[in-house]
C-alpha cells in the first residue's frame, strides 16, 4: 500500500472522530473548555490532508476556525461533517495508481527528449552540417590569421597524416 493510501485511510479515521455523535460531542465539548482535545483533532487532521491535497487542507483550515468561533451552530457542524464525509468517500475510492502511471509517463516523456537530442548530434545530417561549419570555420580561420593556420597544420594535423601513411 503506498503512503497516499495510508494516509487516506487515516484521514477516514480521524474523520469518524467528528461524525460519530458522542466523540464529537467530546470535541465540542473541549472546543468550549481546555481546546487540547480539538487543536489535536485538528491538526491531526490537517496534517493528512496537507499530505494529499493543500487546497482541502485549506478548506478544511477555514472551516475549523469557524467551527472555534462558533462551537453551538449546527450550520458550521453541518458544514464541517459535509466536508469530512465527502473528503473521506472521495480518498476511499480514489485510484492511487493513477498518479503512479502518471509519473512514469512523465519519467517516459523525460527520457524520450533525452533521446531525441542524442539522436540528434548522432545523425547524418547534424554531422554533415558539423563538417561543413568545422570546414568553412577553418578556411575563415586560414584567411584571418595564416600564421597560426599553418602551424597547427604542421603540429596537430601532418603527424596524423604520416601516421595514415
Amino acid at each position: 500500500m503506498s503512503s497516499k493510501e495510508k494516509t487516506a485511510k487515516e484521514l477516514e479515521k480521524l474523520s469518524k472522530r467528528f461524525l460519530a455523535k458522542d466523540t464529537r460531542k467530546v470535541l465540542l465539548d473541549s472546543l468550549e473548555n481546555d481546546k487540547t482535545e480539538w487543536f489535536t483533532w485538528v491538526s491531526q487532521i490537517k496534517a493528512v490532508l496537507r499530505s494529499l491535497s493543500k487546497a482541502e487542507n485549506a478548506a478544511f483550515s477555514g472551516l475549523a476556525l469557524l467551527m472555534e468561533q462558533r462551537p453551538k451552530s449546527n450550520f458550521h457542524q453541518d458544514n464541517l461533517k459535509r466536508f469530512l464525509i465527502s473528503k473521506a468517500e472521495y480518498y476511499r475510492h480514489y485510484d492511487f495508481s493513477l498518479e503512479k502511471q502518471l509519473k512514469r509517463e512523465k519519467e517516459k516523456r523525460g527520457n524520450l527528449w533525452i533521446s531525441k537530442v542524442l539522436r540528434l548530434f548522432i545523425s547524418r545530417s547534424f554531422l554533415g552540417i558539423l563538417i561543413l561549419v568545422l570546414i568553412l570555420g577553418f578556411i575563415l580561420w586560414f584567411y584571418l590569421d595564416r600564421e597560426s593556420c599553418l602551424e597547427f597544420v604542421q603540429k596537430v594535423i601532418q603527424p596524423f597524416l604520416k601516421a595514415i601513411r
